[in-house]
């Protein structure tokens, strides 16, 4: 039994080593520029529980927070996930004469040490209740901790992405809810019921799950991508944290972040998501030969590789104009400093935030 956990164990810590380098890049810039920034941003999103918890706060408040602390563990675990199961393992694993509980509470240990404080401090929360009429009370709390678990199971159990819980069940909530007509207990009782829904039965899967003819450069990147997410789930997580840090902040403060601060936002930003392009160069120096017969044009590579990263940036943007009230005019910046990154990561690799830091230190100058 010990044997089998120190295995998982090894297991798990090899494949962390495995995918640190990916995200070398930008590590290393995260921890020279924003050294105090990334600790203070995990726990402010930590704070915003007092947010979840509070039973007067809004309905678009409670769906956008809940939302966001679900997303952000969902893709902190999905990170994980081949490092928690040792898939690349998996088949030494099975031959293994460990019994089902023992293989399944080695599971739960992996899962509990990579969800870490976001997964655990909602259920550490629970034992300061004073008492059992408050715990009824507030009952709309134990329910969104319940369901924060199967967030956890949703992502290591699932193939798909949970357009269900994270997508349409917002949707009708922020837009069909009328304020004060729905209980915050019944909201969060709602939301759990749909996610154990789609944690055992997957409903939406028809929406990944599709088999594609193999003739396009596009198509096998995105395969590539779908079979190795962390690079890109991991910029998805950092971009949600930092816009949720910002989000909180403002709400608290009850004002809109200056024009200094939105463009350090944003600067931040589009090296988080520009960084993405070591994984494009990297997975076509690995495979140009044979991709080269799949590009009819040079420039057509560049074109497809950057559309997760757009992506990932227009939907920042929205964040940013809906949610955040920042000003369109600087909200612009985050695409052309995208880009810009980008370019740089091709032409410049490891001093790729260089450029990217001069224009938004000009754009503060000028202020």
């Amino acid at each position: 039994m010990y044997k089998y956990s120190l295995v998982r164990g090894k297991i798990y810590y090899h494949e962390l080593k495995q995918l640190l380098p990916s995200v070398a890049n930008l590590l290393a810039f995260l921890l020279s520029i924003l050294y105090l920034a990334i600790s203070a941003s995990i726990l402010t999103a930590l704070i915003s529980l007092s947010v979840i918890a509070d039973i007067n706060t809004s309905i678009e408040q409670r769906i956008i927070y809940q939302l966001g602390y679900s997303v952000l563990l969902y893709f902190l675990i999905r990170i994980q996930k081949s490092a928690i199961l040792g898939l690349n393992y998996e088949h030494y694993l099975a031959s293994l004469p460990a019994p089902k509980i023992l293989k399944h509470t080695n599971t739960v240990i992996l899962t509990v040490v990579a969800g870490n404080l976001p997964l655990l401090a909602p259920l550490f929360l629970l034992m300061f209740t004073p008492s059992l009429s408050i715990f009824i009370n507030q009952l709309h709390f134990p329910i969104f901790a319940l369901s924060i678990l199967i967030v956890a199971l949703i992502s290591l159990k699932n193939k798909t992405f949970p357009w269900l819980s994270f997508v349409f069940t917002p949707l009708v909530f922020v837009f069909c809810v009328e304020e004060g007509s729905v209980s915050p207990m019944s909201i969060n009782s709602i939301w759990l019921f749909i996610m154990v829904v789609e944690a055992y039965y997957e409903p939406l899967s028809f929406i990944t799950d599709k088999s594609l003819r193999i003739k396009r450069y596009w198509q096998i990147r995105w395969i590539a991508i779908i079979k190795k997410p962390a690079s890109i789930l991991t910029r998805i997580f950092l971009s949600g944290l930092f816009i949720g840090m910002a989000a909180y902040v403002q709400n608290k403060m009850g004002q809109v972040a200056n024009d200094y601060l939105q463009v350090l936002f944003i600067w931040v930003l589009s090296i988080l998501i520009g960084s993405y392009q070591f994984d494009n160069e990297k997975f076509y120096l690995h495979y140009q030969y044979y991709l080269n017969g799949l590009l009819n044009r040079a420039g057509l590579r560049y074109c497809l590789d950057i559309s997760p990263a757009i992506c990932i940036t227009l939907i920042s943007c929205i964040a940013l104009y809906l949610w955040l009230h920042f000003s369109l005019n600087l909200i612009v910046l985050l695409p052309l400093e995208v880009l810009v990154t980008i370019i740089c990561v091709s032409k410049f690799h490891r001093n790729f935030f260089i450029i990217p830091s001069l224009l938004s230190g000009f754009l503060l100058y000028i202020q």
